[in-house]
This record gives C-alpha cells, sequence and structure tokens, in this order.
C-alpha cells in the first residue's frame, strides 16, 4: 500500500487466540536530511564491529560490512561513507525514523591491495571517525577448518563479557570468548542467529590447535530474559546470554551536567501518545546572575525550540529559567526569572523544602506563585518503557498559586523521578482540580558521558 501521512502506525496481528503488535513510523515526504553524528568522532569509532574476512586481491563480499553507532538528533535521509587508501570502501544509506543511539551496516565494495593494518574513515561530511581493519596476505585466505569445543551441544567454558541490559545498546565490551580446536590453519568469519535485538560476530587467523575465539556482539537487548546464539557454521555450539530488566547503577550524579550527554523523551499529553520525540542535549556553559550553568538544547520532532540552564552546588541542582516552567499549567503574564532548587540528592524520604515566592501578573491582576518539594522517595526502582532502574529520586513538586491576595491553592502536581548516573527518566504533571493527566515524559534512550 501506500502510507497516507506521516506518523507513528501500530499494527495488530492475530492468530488463533494469540496476538501482538508492532509499530511503523511515518517520515514526510518533504523529509529532508537527517541530523545525526557519528560515534566517536573526531576519533576512533565507538562500537564499531568488522564482518567478513579482508584477504589482499580478493574482492569483498556481501559478508564484508561495517557496523558503526551514530547518534540521530533529527529523523531523515542518511548517507554515510567509509574509505580507506587500500582499494576498498563502504558505504550505506537510508532512512532514520528515530532519534537516539543506533547501529548502522555499511557494505563494504572493491578489493584490498595490500596486506596489513588498513584505517578505514567514517564519515558524514560533518563527523568523522575511523577503525582499524587487518587485510590478511593473499596466501593466508584459505579458509580454517576448525570445531567449536562443545559441538553440537553447549559451547564448552564459553566466556562473556560486559554488561546485558533490556534497552542499553552493545558497545565493544560486550564479547564472547569461544575456545575452538584448529585442525587446519586459515582465516574465520563467525556470525551468530540475531536474537533478542543482538548478534555476535568475529573474523580474523587461526592457527593449528586449540585456542580461543572472540565474538563481538552488535544490537540492542529488547527484553530481559536467557536467549540462545548459535554460530553459522558446521562443527558450531551454542551459548546463552542472559539480559537483566536495568542497566547496572553506575557512579555519578542524578542529573549529570557532562557535556554531550544527551536524553530523549516520548511524550504523552492529556493521555494521548504523541508521534514525536523530545530531546535533550548538554552542551556549552552559561552565566546568569554571577552562577554558572550548563546550556542544554531542546529539541521537539527534531525542531530546535528551547535552551535550558541548570546547575550543581553541593548536593543541589538548581535550573536558571522561567519561574512558571514547572507548572503545567499557571502562566505569568510577562517573564518571571528565577534560580530554582529542584532536586536534593542526600535528602532523605519526606524532606520537603520551598521556592522563594515569585511575584508577578495574570491578566493585568497580582499573582504569586510558589513551588512546594517533597522527596517521595529516596532510593526506589522505577520502570520506564520496559527498562527498571534502581538508585531512583522520586520528587514530587506541587505549584502554589495565590491570586489578589487570596490563600495559596495547590494547582498541579509533578512527579520528577531521577536515576543516578542517568538523569530525568520520567515526568508526571497532573491537574489537581481534574485529577486528570496533563503532561508525561517517558525516558526512551539516553548517553551519559
Amino acid at each position: 500500500g501506500k502510507p497516507i501521512a506521516a506518523g507513528t502506525n501500530i499494527f495488530t496481528i492475530k492468530y488463533g487466540s494469540s496476538t501482538c503488535t508492532f509499530s511503523i513510523t511515518v517520515i514526510p515526504s518533504t523529509a529532508s536530511g537527517a541530523v545525526y553524528t557519528i560515534g566517536g568522532a573526531p576519533g576512533a569509532c565507538t562500537g564499531a564491529i568488522a564482518g567478513g574476512t579482508y584477504v589482499a586481491g580478493v574482492a569483498l563480499a556481501p559478508s564484508n560490512t561495517l557496523t558503526i553507532q551514530v547518534n540521530v538528533t533529527a529523523v531523515g535521509f542518511y548517507t554515510i561513507g567509509a574509505a580507506t587508501t587500500n582499494g576498498f570502501v563502504f558505504s550505506g544509506s537510508g532512512v532514520f525514523t528515530t532519534t537516539g543511539l543506533q547501529n548502522v551496516v555499511l557494505t563494504g565494495t572493491g578489493t584490498p591491495l595490500n596486506a596489513g593494518a588498513t584505517v578505514v574513515t567514517v564519515t558524514n561530511l560533518s563527523t568523522t571517525c575511523s577503525y582499524g581493519i587487518t587485510v590478511q596476505p593473499s596466501g593466508g585466505g584459505t579458509p580454517a577448518v576448525f570445531t567449536l569445543d562443545g559441538a553440537p551441544g553447549g559451547c564448552t567454558a564459553f566466556a562473556l563479557s560486559g554488561t546485558y541490559a533490556a534497552g542499553v545498546a552493545a558497545s565493544a565490551s560486550n564479547t564472547v570468548k569461544l575456545n575452538v580446536t584448529v585442525t587446519t590453519a586459515g582465516t574465520y568469519s563467525i556470525t551468530t542467529n540475531t536474537a533478542n535485538g543482538i548478534t555476535f560476530s568475529g573474523s580474523g587467523t587461526l592457527a593449528a590447535g586449540a585456542q580461543q575465539i572472540t565474538l563481538t556482539a552488535s544490537g540492542t537487548p529488547v527484553l530481559a530474559g536467557t536467549f540462545t546464539f548459535n554460530p553459522n557454521i558446521t562443527n558450531s555450539c551454542n551459548f546463552s546470554v542472559t539480559c537483566t530488566t536495568a542497566p547496572p547503577v553506575p557512579a555519578g550524579d542524578y542529573f549529570p551536567l557532562t557535556q554531550n550527554s544527551n536524553w530523549s523523551y516520548d511524550i504523552t499529553f492529556a493521555g494521548v501518545p504523541q508521534p514525536d520525540t523530545i530531546f535533550y542535549k548538554s552542551t556549552v556553559f552559561k552565566t546568569y546572575n554571577s552562577n554558572q550553568y550548563r546550556e542544554f538544547e531542546v529539541e521537539e520532532g527534531g525542531v530546535a525550540s528551547d535552551t535550558l540552564h541548570y546547575r550543581k552546588s553541593g548536593n543541589d541542582y538548581f535550573q536558571w529559567g522561567l519561574s512558571d516552567s514547572y507548572s503545567g499549567i499557571f502562566q505569568f503574564d510577562n517573564p518571571v526569572f528565577t534560580d530554582l532548587n529542584f532536586l536534593k540528592e542526600n535528602a532523605a524520604t519526606n524532606t520537603t523544602w520551598s521556592s522563594a515566592e515569585l511575584n508577578g501578573t495574570v491578566s493585568g491582576n497580582a499573582a504569586k506563585l510558589r513551588y512546594d518539594f517533597k522527596i517521595v522517595s529516596a532510593n526506589t526502582s522505577f520502570t520506564v518503557n520496559g527498562v527498571t532502574f534502581n538508585n531512583v529520586i522520586q520528587v514530587s513538586c506541587t505549584a502554589q498559586v495565590s491570586l489578589l491576595g487570596a490563600p495559596y491553592t495547590a494547582l498541579d502536581i509533578t512527579n520528577f523521578y531521577y536515576a543516578k548516573g542517568v538523569g530525568l527518566i520520567k515526568v508526571k504533571n497532573t491537574d489537581v482540580a481534574s485529577g486528570t493527566s496533563v503532561l508525561e515524559l517517558d525516558l526512551r534512550k539516553y548517553t551519559v558521558f
């Protein structure tokens, strides 16, 4: 068929009594080029994995690929090239339909000219990273003959490295070491099946005898659980990987301010999920009211919409900005700025504090605004988009409003959830009068440097 309109579409598959769903995002027909950076730029490519075997004088095959990581800030079309000075290149093109970290597979073409280490320069014209591939001598291109120890059953004494968690992309640290017995020296190239969103692969040269090979994972685990992987060779064995429901609890702040850290959130407005996402990225330092703040760039639906400013002093976090921004309902006639203490990372459960009294007008009438904060929980677990985070601080913020000198009245309540080493993972704003949800933000992807 032909898509009618841009947006996210949910498809339902039914068979007997079983049902499942999946989503397809349709981009606008007027979509332009994507905005993204290549992982590791301008240095070594992060999370890059080469597929296939590279032999001097032997033309590259479809198995010769290069998987790289990119961080997408605006969806659209992309074209990525990777060049060498040794007779072969990689390229890939397509459409990014979501923002955040993701993998791109580039296909190799050409024929390696010389054996030895070859530098591959990956570029999208605006950012560049480099990766090394070893080209084997032409005489060493004969495939090895070997057996994975434990074949045809479970791999014997295999060793996994790295942490596997639902929703967290695999990196170069996610590997498996397999024991092999080689009867004929030569080259090898191994790729496993894809299970739970991840695949293991590796290539190289083997000498005769017993030894180990290392396969590196790529992709992002989808679910928690234990999954089985089978290398695509004869005389193969299988190994299993257990994915956890939560990322490891990292050291770090509850609201990281490190440069280039970024977060992408799903938006729900008045109970209705929105097709766009909101994206925050920590950038440069700015000074306001004699304090230095980290500036965050904000994009909605891939379009720049705002800048926000945050700082940390001791164990307290502050935001410099519009004083009415922590209410989903209330707004002054004219901008009123304040330095708002929105989080205390060392405070115990039930700790409370209030903002200064903020004065302005609403429809020309005198109005006062105050925020009452409370640590609902100082150390809890909370699940967002199927990922369970530990060491979470839940903070409630009640917007209190006084009009024309009347007593303060609670207008809306916002609950914020901050995970240690990750940052803000969820926001839920509720109208006190009706009890209905006004706005929710749910963490989709993040990168903290």
